[in-house]
């Protein structure tokens, strides 16, 4: 992590000052928000000059408040020091041009919502989507290892923009490209700082159903850089587990106890199906295993070793290290298991109906044209019937006019619309019915119900945008 200065001046006096990350608050106070807001702008449009209101606060206090603003905004790049004068007026310095900056916030922006947009789907949870957001940079992003070694770490790297357009980063593009996610998902969170392996580092806290975890993206992803590899161990932990090598001022954040996903901690190479994550069980030798994604059903698939491995429609393809590492394939339930090879066969991959691996003997990428299958339908959410009418209720009575299906509607998993019945219960005014297309659902297909903008007779939003998957049987 790099440091940032703060010049403070007041008539000829004039006191420089290095910040080492001083202590953030969760939000701006009310009594700094005008200043708060003017210095936010300023920052977010790369602009070099700005100021703060000398109402709300002296301008000794402005650095940490500068501090405060850039921790808690993560799209607030290459911000280097300030200038501070006493009559409000802030001069700011990047660490590249303006210019740059403004063209770099622009293309993350676009590039943030790229991402989102693939690693999440309608109906996902939060936990998911959390997950979603640890494996995309773990597998997307290298640590930048090299510069930092021989001290000469590029600006970027120290951004989101670095993390997620160059893909090549430190702990603080890393665990700024996660906070952007997170606010854009609106999962609450908070930039940590502390110390780890001797060096400044940052990591993230999250909150998940009432409670608070630490997750350190760049200690999951291996250094050097292992392509398609991560790992959970600094996962949705507690501050007991993160303690025992990090180091911060625990007051400043929340504490983490909840060891409510500590099964994560198991997972090596992984992939997830539906609900279901298939994984190299860390804890047993690398035996693959397979798990619902909130912990429940965990049970052996196979008495086999296999670190590498991937999935093609209803088949995995592994490294079996019960038998010298060569290229095996098994059916999902651990049947019809065949070699396919006889060479030390890791970092297995599949693009399409294209298996690559790496030939550990000849350094070399080889690749395997594997037979076309049909991708199981693999069920998401609550399995229901194929003529399920959905009762949905809220606090106050439904305001007729706003229950249609413009705010109340079912897509398929392909997006489609799929024309449903939206009516308010006949006895109640509160309960929303939404009844099956005509004909029913298509069975053995997974669908989203969403629900937005639902109002009371008064005008009033009853509930923010919410969606949940279904699984017609």
């Amino acid at each position: 992590m790099k440091r940032t200065s703060v010049i403070f001046s007041v008539a000829f006096f004039v006191l420089m000052l290095i910040f080492q990350y001083p202590l953030l608050s969760q939000a701006a106070s009310t009594s700094t928000a005008t200043s708060y807001e003017l210095i936010k702008t300023a920052l977010l449009s790369g602009q070099t000059t700005g100021h703060f209101d000398t109402t709300e606060l002296s301008y000794k206090q402005v650095g940490e408040l500068i501090q405060n603003v850039v921790w808690e905004n993560p799209d607030i790049q290459y911000y280097e020091g300030a200038s501070i004068r006493s009559d409000g007026q802030i001069q700011f310095t990047y660490s590249i041009s303006p210019e740059e900056v403004r063209a770099n916030q622009k293309t993350l922006h676009a590039k943030v919502a790229q991402v989102l947009q693939t690693i999440t789907q309608p109906g996902d949870s939060k936990l998911e989507q959390v997950k979603s957001i640890h494996d995309y940079l773990a597998l997307h992003v290298a640590y930048d290892y090299e510069n930092l070694k021989n001290n000469s770490l590029p600006p970027d790297s120290y951004t989101p923009y670095g993390a997620l357009v160059k893909g090549v980063a430190v702990c603080e593009g890393y665990t700024k490209a996660a906070q952007l996610f997170l606010d854009q998902l609106g999962i609450e969170n908070r930039f940590v700082i502390g110390s780890a392996g001797g060096e400044l580092h940052s990591w993230n806290a999250v909150k998940l159903d009432d409670q608070w975890y630490f997750m350190d993206i760049t200690w999951d992803d291996p250094v050097p850089d292992k392509p398609g590899y991560s790992r959970y161990t600094y996962f949705l932990i507690t501050s007991e587990q993160l303690r025992k090598d990090h180091t911060w001022i625990e007051a400043d954040y929340p504490a983490a106890t909840s060891t409510k996903y500590h099964y994560f901690h198991e997972l090596g190479q992984n992939v997830t199906v539906g609900d279901t994550i298939y994984f190299s069980n860390q804890t047993d030798n690398d035996k693959l295993y397979k798990i619902n994604i909130d912990g429940s059903n965990k049970q052996r698939v196979g008495n086999i070793r296999a670190p590498y491995f991937a999935m093609y429609g209803s088949t995995i393809y592994l490294s079996n290290y019960m038998d010298r590492g060569y290229l095996y394939k098994m059916r999902l339930d651990g049947s019809e298991l065949t070699r396919l090879n006889s060479v030390h066969s890791t970092a297995i991959e599949i693009d399409g109906n294209v298996l690559t691996y790496l030939n550990e003997k000849t350094g070399q990428k080889e690749t395997l044209l594997l037979e076309e299958e049909t991708q199981p339908v693999v069920p998401i959410g609550d399995r229901v019937a194929a003529t399920k009418i959905w009762t949905v209720t809220f606090n106050m009575a439904i305001n007729p006019a706003s229950a249609t299906n413009t705010n109340v509607y079912v897509t398929s998993a392909a997006g489609k619309a799929i024309p449903v019945r939206v009516s308010i219960h006949p006895t109640d005014a509160t309960k929303l019915l939404v009844y099956p297309p005509a004909g029913d659902y298509e069975r053995n297909q997974n669908y989203v119900l969403t629900i937005e903008n639902v109002r009371t007779p008064t005008g009033k939003i009853q509930s923010k945008r919410t969606t949940h998957s279904f699984y017609v049987k």
